[in-house]
């Protein structure tokens, strides 16, 4: 039904703050490694970064089966020691496809939309510490990383055990975005063409309940490999181990928060995606660049 897997994800080479500096990177001497250009090393560099997933997912009782492309963006701020950087990412953005409705129960599609505004409010929760290693700072040279980020939830050990089946095993959820309710709160698209989702069956086949909230869980696991194609750019793949989410709470239109019930109802057709490929873009950008100049200006869709 709803599109909620992936929300908040940390970006490729991780997605995050910290780290030191006022001008995006903090030059040291020549770098090394690479066949191209060369290119000065750094000890602390921030960079955005841009992931494009190639997502499939089932039909569920409501909806029809479907693929899509998943958009992810991030900031990172590394603090390098030789070719080893360490790093806390910040979650910067995400568009999800839109899912198709059956045409047995009317037809439509859903959307689910994270507020802009939502990720430059919650650069201290969606922080997740990266490491990566490289060949070095010229550029063809490589560097690989992997990350666990967890949005919305605090996940029991281990933090890539096995997803549960149900979200009322996710016990331990947290504010993502400040706004008194558990997760990351996402607004599904309203008109045009678009429903809100149905809360229970009886809002499957008619006009209510709807909700016009949905309260998001997701982590994602992953691993990339980029190549820098230029002193400030790189790109390359990414793999995903885990893709996962829940809707862990929701609001319905015109009426009160979801019962228990009808979360139940919406989390167990939520939308599951499977990653079958990724891509991933970095670009190194000033310390102060806010999420939304990465999303819109820096490396858009």
């Amino acid at each position: 039904m709803a599109g909620t897997a992936g929300t908040g994800s940390a970006g490729s080479v991780g997605a995050g703050t910290g780290g030191g500096g006022t001008g995006g990177s903090t030059a040291g001497g020549p770098g090394t490694g690479g066949t191209g250009d060369p290119c000065p090393s750094q000890t602390n560099v921030t960079m955005a970064t841009h992931e494009v997933l190639n997502v499939t997912w089932p039909a569920g009782p409501a909806t029809l089966a479907g693929s899509g492309q998943v958009h992810l963006w991030g900031k990172i701020a590394f603090t390098a020691d030789g070719n080893t950087l360490t790093g806390s990412s910040q979650a910067c953005g995400t568009v999800l496809p839109p899912t198709e409705l059956n045409p047995v129960i009317g037809g439509g599609k859903i959307l689910i939309e994270v507020p802009a505004t939502v990720w430059d409010a919650a650069a201290t929760t969606s922080r997740v510490q990266v490491d990566a290693t490289q060949s070095g700072w010229n550029v063809g040279s490589t560097f690989s990383y992997m990350y666990t980020a967890s949005i919305g939830f605090t996940p029991p050990a281990p933090a890539t055990g096995a997803w549960p089946a149900s979200y009322s095993a996710l016990t331990m959820t947290t504010d993502f975005d400040g706004d008194g309710k558990p997760g990351l709160t996402g607004v599904p698209r309203n008109g045009n063409g678009y429903l809100l989702p149905p809360s229970s069956a009886l809002g499957a086949l008619g006009p209510s309940p709807r909700a016009d909230k949905l309260y998001l869980v997701d982590r994602n696991v992953a691993s990339a490999m980029l190549t820098r194609t230029s002193c400030d750019e790189a790109s390359g793949t990414a793999t995903f181990m885990h893709f996962d989410n829940h809707v862990v709470g929701c609001h319905v239109s015109g009426g009160a928060e979801c019962t228990p019930t009808e979360v139940q109802f919406i989390d167990d057709n939520r939308t599951v995606y499977t990653v079958t490929s990724a891509t991933t873009k970095a670009k190194v950008v000033p310390d102060g660049t806010t999420c939304a100049t990465i999303v819109k200006d820096t490396l858009p869709m």
